[in-house]
């Protein structure tokens, strides 16, 4: 009786352990659906835009220098100065030039004494002519003494030309030397700061030797366009720009007509409204091109692994659909190969792959 007991014992219990392994089969062959948000897909409009990175620069550097030689006798300003316009930046020693001066002046003087004289014989000679004309015709002097006028006044007159030539040349010579006595001084031709100052009182610099430099108030971000957004991005198109956080606006004042030969981008300027950034920093530029209506989804839905991919859940499963971004506007792209109404996944989907099941979650 006992034996028997032991054996029914037994067989139960071959029987639970056969149960439980069972049920724990079931449960781990099926498939957990991962939790995932969805986002009913619209279309909507949403401003398209072109981004860019560029650096500050002046608008315009200006070298100064002297149109003759000399040693400079002052220097007013120091590299960093703020200078306006008609600013003294430098001044030359001029009494070489004055002396000059007075020599060019002599000269001049003479020379219009000699037009003077020269003017005085031709007048005289004219008048002595027609006497000798009319003597001539009433046959009162010969031939001879016809000819000897005449010759004479034709003489009177090249002197008197060349004498008035050496006039305008002596007078454009002292004018000459004149304004480089007024140009002895630099001055500031427009508003803007004194980058660099080359020479030092007392140092001799010659003529079209750059003194100092100066740039303009005016500031511009310069970057490169791709030939693909000439098109789009024209002179006189409006810019955001961001410089280390701060914002400001600005308008595309140029564009290259060639591209550069090492980057293949088309140079342009932005001028910009807020003009105190630092130069040489690097500038973010965004241009606005239009409003594009379409379906546009956040970034980080977006997958890419050679071709960019999405997941759509339909049914309780996601699956994958290849898609084209077609605009960028921040964190959000405008796609096509999905369709308003779908479902997107937009989190959860690390571990998903093609076909996964999902369960949606708020």
């Amino acid at each position: 009786m006992k034996r028997v007991t032991a054996v029914v014992v037994m067989l139960m219990m071959i029987v639970s352990l056969v149960g439980c392994s069972s049920a724990d089969q079931q449960e781990t062959s099926e498939e957990r659906a991962a939790a995932v948000k969805v986002l009913e897909i619209k279309e909507s409009q949403k401003p398209v835009t072109i981004k860019y990175i560029g650096t500050v620069d002046a608008k315009e550097i200006t070298a100064y220098s002297f149109k003759v030689g000399g040693k400079v006798k002052r220097i007013y300003v120091e590299k960093g100065d703020h200078v306006t316009e008609g600013t003294c930046l430098a001044e030359i020693d001029t009494q070489d030039l004055e002396f000059q001066v007075a020599a060019a002046k002599a000269t001049m003087d003479t020379a219009a004494l000699n037009i003077k004289k020269a003017e005085d014989s031709l007048r005289y000679n004219k008048d002595l002519f027609e006497k000798m004309d009319s003597l001539y015709t009433a046959g009162a002097i010969s031939k001879d003494q016809y000819d000897q006028a005449k010759l004479q006044t034709e003489v009177t007159e090249t002197s008197y030309y060349q004498a008035k030539s050496q006039y305008d040349a002596a007078k454009t010579d002292y004018e000459y030397k004149t304004t480089l006595i007024q140009d002895a001084k630099l001055y500031a031709q427009q508003k803007g700061t004194v980058v660099d100052v080359l020479f030092e009182e007392n140092e001799r610099a010659n003529g079209g030797q750059s003194v100092a430099t100066v740039r303009s108030g005016e500031q511009v971000i310069n970057v490169g366009i791709p030939q693909q957004d000439l098109k789009a991005v024209q002179i006189g198109a409006k810019v955001l720009v961001d410089v280390d956080g701060e914002t400001t606006e600005g308008i595309v004042t140029y564009i290259a007509e060639a591209p550069d030969t090492a980057t293949r981008t088309y140079h342009a300027e932005i001028e910009v409204a807020k003009k105190d950034f630092r130069l040489g920093a690097i500038a973010k530029a965004e241009v606005a091109i239009g409003e594009q209506q379409g379906i546009w989804i956040p970034m980080t839905a977006v997958f890419s692994n050679g071709e960019d991919y999405v997941y759509i859940v339909k049914e309780s499963r996601a699956f994958k659909r290849t898609i084209e971004i077609l605009n960028v506007n921040d964190d959000k792209v405008r796609v096509s190969g999905i369709a308003a109404g779908e479902l997107l996944a937009i989190n959860g989907m690390k571990n998903l792959n093609d076909g996964s099941k999902v369960s949606i979650v708020e």
